[in-house]
């Protein structure tokens, strides 16, 4: 039909075909197929309306119209659906940065998304998909929950700009409006089109994937950020987070500043040893824990832990949270970080948030978030970390009756003494110079043997120094990181085990320091128990008998609970131990009379000559 294409517009319009002039076409050329042919290779719609409307006229004057016609019926049939059926085009988007695609019907380029359909008569329909470029690029594919995402890619503002979305969002017409506020040009009238051209484009072409992941830390041997493996697939709220994940700055300048800064304070090495140390967690198996900085205001805290955080990426207001979170946020952040540090600032806040600080801790150190619905009833995805948390506060975090699973969970480092002598000068370096050394320090501990062996010599160095297991576990990962820095990135000497004993637990075990508790709680109330030679006044507690002391049940429980300790919980251990006696029916709380009246007591028994004395001088004669 090459020869149908040569003709002028000005021989259509005068009535010449490649046959001849219509007027002198014959009765079996105007119904010969190649006349039809003709028809329909005519690109301008116009044009070819008016040699049909010319080729009816002279059908009429041959008496074969109704012949005509009907030819014209099928081959305007087949015309139309070889029209629909075009599937070759490709986006053609100006000065774009990303490969052309297949986009079958659509046309594609810098003034938007459009496709020409056809009505049954074969008048084109103009169908628009957006006013602005835009194109999927990419697929991420979540390795933990399976759920996919596109990348798509749109110009606008003179910019091509990048979003990512769930799959069911540029599926869905209610959905894809979302992406409104993002910038994507989609409304009520055009949101159907754009749905169907996105969906075209993916099922024509081959879309890069990747495997996505929404978390920092730890994906097999890769460590997030610090891999092209995997792509962090991350909700907004956590963009400006990642941001801060990055170098800037003159990495030899911030490890002169702060090796001198670390060798002027252990306290400070500590911290340091223990924010490296975060992303052995999940080398070693360990679970979470605290490590807490408390002292007087105004000493370098503060500093002190922006310190901690420059060693990954700027120290801001992005990086160091504080603990007006909700318990449902810092999930949240936890299980953003996974297993890098997480840092939070101001430990007095939380008086407001929680019942106490053992609360919190739990919280903190549970390493996995609460299942909780959604509001179309499924579940949240599941929060988890294993990392260590480094808090910072004006007072010690656990107290004298916090449990010895709190404690555990937790290294106190007390220091009133100024840490960092100039804090303006020092925070000024640290913002301009960052995240390098953390990146390094993966590097570092590529050595799997290597890694392993420190950390079990120090482990086995620290158990003659350290009685509970978990807090072997974490100064041991803290001495294995500060010793990997201290040669390979400060070029100083490692801390010793004796500069850090000073942080190591050194209190009584759990029921040992309840039962002091206890005594020492008799002892200031003395004047509520009967002996031989007095009866209280005021309220009866219970009574001194020999070398025991028998308290009222209810009394007890309620002194107990003040301080959230279940005697239900601890009575069985103080048994064991020998600090309450049973009685003849093996009960812990028996009848006694005091007073003449029978009540429940526990029977305590005094268990050094030094406690018995000093009971004995405070219960007296009034």
């Amino acid at each position: 039909m090459n020869q149908e294409l040569e003709l002028s517009e000005q021989l259509i319009n005068e009535g010449f075909t490649p046959f001849g002039e219509i007027s002198e076409l014959t009765e079996e050329q105007i119904i010969d197929k190649d006349i039809f042919s003709y028809i329909f290779s005519i690109e301008s719609d116009i044009n070819r309306e008016e040699i049909i409307v010319m080729l009816q006229i002279r059908a009429k004057a041959l008496k074969v119209t109704k012949q005509f016609n009907k030819l014209l019926k099928i081959y305007r049939e087949i015309y139309i659906k070889e029209l629909k059926g075009r599937n070759d085009k490709i986006t053609d988007f100006k000065d774009s940065p990303y490969p052309n695609l297949k986009c079958g019907k659509w046309l594609a380029n810098e003034i938007g998304i459009l496709k020409k359909d056809y009505s049954n008569s074969g008048q084109p329909i103009i169908i628009k998909a957006s006013p602005i470029p835009v194109m999927p690029i990419e697929r991420l594919v979540n390795i933990e929950t399976n759920i996919e995402k596109v990348k798509l890619a749109f110009f606008k503002d003179g910019k091509w700009q990048e979003i990512i979305a769930e799959k069911n969002t540029i599926s869905s017409k209610a959905k894809i409006l979302q992406l409104a506020n993002r910038g994507l040009e989609v409304n009520e009238d055009n949101a159907k089109n754009l749905i169907t051209y996105l969906a075209d484009i993916v099922e024509l072409n081959i879309i890069p994937t990747k495997k996505g992941i929404s978390h920092l830390g730890w994906v097999e041997e890769e460590f997030i950020p610090y891999t092209e493996e995997y792509c962090l697939d991350i909700d907004q709220e956590f963009k400006q987070k990642l941001n801060n994940i990055k170098e800037k700055g003159d990495y030899i300048q911030w490890k002169e500043h702060i090796k001198k800064l670390r060798n002027a304070s252990i306290a400070l090495r500590f911290l340091i040893a223990s924010s490296f140390a975060s992303v052995l967690t999940k080398k070693f198996n360990i679970n979470t824990f605290i490590v807490h900085l408390w002292g007087k205001s105004g000493n370098g805290k503060t500093v002190a832990e922006m310190i901690c955080a420059s060693i990954w990426g700027k120290p801001d207001e992005n990086f160091i949270s504080n603990l007006s979170n909700t318990t449902i946020a810092n999930e949240r952040l936890c299980n953003f970080y996974r297993n890098m540090p997480v840092f939070l600032d101001e430990l007095q806040i939380a008086k407001t948030k929680y019942k106490n600080f053992d609360e919190l801790i739990y919280i903190l150190t549970e390493g996995k978030g609460k299942e909780r619905g959604t509001v179309d009833n499924g579940l949240r995805e599941l929060t988890e970390w294993q990392n260590i948390i480094i808090v910072t506060g004006e007072e010690p975090i656990t107290s004298d009756i916090s449990k010895e699973g709190v404690k555990n969970r937790v290294i106190e480092i007390n220091e009133d003494n100024v840490i960092i002598e100039n804090g303006n000068e020092t925070v000024n370096l640290i913002q301009a110079n960052y995240g390098f050394a953390g990146k390094e320090f993966i590097e570092l501990i590529k050595d799997k043997e290597k890694l392993r062996t420190l950390q079990k010599n120090f482990s086995e160095e620290l158990s003659k120094s350290i009685e509970y297991k978990k807090q072997v576990n974490a100064f041991s990962i803290i001495m294995t990181a500060d010793y990997i820095v201290s040669n390979e990135i400060f070029n100083d000497k490692p801390l010793a085990i004796e500069q850090i004993k000073q942080y190591i637990r050194n209190d009584t075990e759990e029921t040992e320091r309840i039962y002091q508790q206890i005594i020492e709680w008799i002892t200031q109330n003395s004047n509520k128990f009967i002996n031989e030679n007095n009866t209280p006044m005021t309220e009866i507690w219970g009574k001194y008998e020999e070398n025991s002391i028998y308290v009222i049940v209810k009394v007890l429980t309620d002194f107990l609970s003040d301080r959230n300790i279940s005697f239900k919980g601890i009575k069985e251990k103080l048994f064991n131990k020998g600090c309450i006696e049973k009685n003849a029916k093996g009960e812990i709380a028996g009848n006694k009379k005091i007073n003449g009246i029978s009540c429940r007591c526990v029977k305590f028994i005094i268990k050094q000559e030094e406690e018995i004395g000093e009971i004995q001088n405070e219960i007296l004669p009034f």
